[in-house]
């Protein structure tokens, strides 16, 4: 994926939502109104990560991957929602709760491009330093600065 991908129309700093579902919803209709996505985004999202979970409890922050397959999206992108609150995610590797501060949702018209970009992705993940900016900041210009050096 590349970076003019990063779109400042699907990145939400310092999100608050009930739950889960909620911040799927909202996201959804973003990335419909966007034109990323089918109609059937929201409903696929949610199985898929109720089947599948993709929070990873990590040092300092957590995160979540949610994403879906190919024919459910228009246009490769990634949207980004942060929360100091937390969201809460079931873990990856064991189903337990995690409350997640970053949520990088991938939109990957190509599944063969999902796996490396998920593990550029991935790699960041033991850099606290960098979580704890993304986190933090206010600015979706920082933002995809910090994302297009992770992605490079």
């Amino acid at each position: 994926m590349e970076l003019e991908h990063l779109d400042d129309n699907i990145i939400f700093l310092n999100q608050s939502f009930y739950d889960r579902d909620e911040m799927f919803q909202f996201v959804s209709n973003e990335l419909l109104k966007n034109g990323y996505v089918t109609g059937q985004y929201l409903e696929k999202v949610i199985y898929r990560e109720n089947n599948h979970p993709t929070g990873f409890k990590l040092k300092t922050i957590n995160v979540a991957m949610p994403h879906v397959d190919s024919e459910f999206v228009k246009k490769n992108g990634m949207f980004l929602i942060t929360s100091k609150k937390g969201i809460l995610f079931k873990n990856a590797e064991n189903d337990e709760n995690v409350l997640v501060q970053i949520v990088f949702g991938l939109l990957l018209k190509q599944s063969d491009t999902h796996l490396n970009f998920l593990m550029k992705l991935a790699s960041s993940f033991g850099n606290d330093q960098i979580l704890q900016k993304i986190v933090e900041s206010n600015s979706k210009v920082e933002i995809k600065n910090i994302l297009k050096d992770i992605l490079k």
